[in-house]
């Protein structure tokens, strides 16, 4: 398909945006699910220490691990299954800035915008919302340690209060 220039310049130019739109909502989205599932496991066990008829050792142990256990999988799977779908969108990002900056040269031959080469690397790596992943996990994998290694220190620390 032949294309002038100034219009495949265009046309990169408003997909290269929402690319960058699309990385930024599914950005957020990851970040808010690794901040809400931290927030929740530690809700969920200062709500059964804070309950009028607490639970015994044995049953805030299996509730903590049973809770815990299934917040890090659920997240885990939507993280990486997310994470996937973000390095191709990276990919097609950087795929279409090359195309864009040959376009903007007049070296355009064969635009296709939307099939981009198997090899091609992502120009951002997103490393950062692997950190926070990971660290979410670790805080929620050492409450929970904590809770069930101890749950009569916690059970004794909640009645005193």
């Amino acid at each position: 398909m032949t294309i002038e220039p100034s219009t495949a310049a265009s046309v990169l130019t408003d997909l290269v945006r929402e690319d960058r739109n699309e990385a930024r909502i599914w950005r957020t989205r990851l970040e808010n699910l690794t901040s809400s599932v931290l927030l929740a496991s530690f809700g969920i066990s200062a709500f059964f220490l804070g309950k009028a008829a607490q639970p015994s050792a044995v049953q805030l142990r299996a509730i903590t691990l049973l809770v815990d256990c299934c917040l890090m999988a659920v997240t885990s799977i939507f993280f990486f299954r997310v994470k996937r779908d973000l390095v191709a969108l990276r990919k097609g990002q950087r795929y279409r800035q090359d195309m864009l900056i040959c376009a903007v040269k007049g070296l355009i031959e064969g635009f296709d915008p939307f099939n981009y080469p198997a090899g091609t690397k992502p120009a951002i790596t997103d490393t950062d919302l692997i950190w926070l992943f990971a660290l979410s996990l670790g805080l929620i994998l050492v409450k929970m340690l904590a809770v069930s290694l101890c749950p009569a220190v916690f059970l004794t620390l909640a009645q005193a209060h």
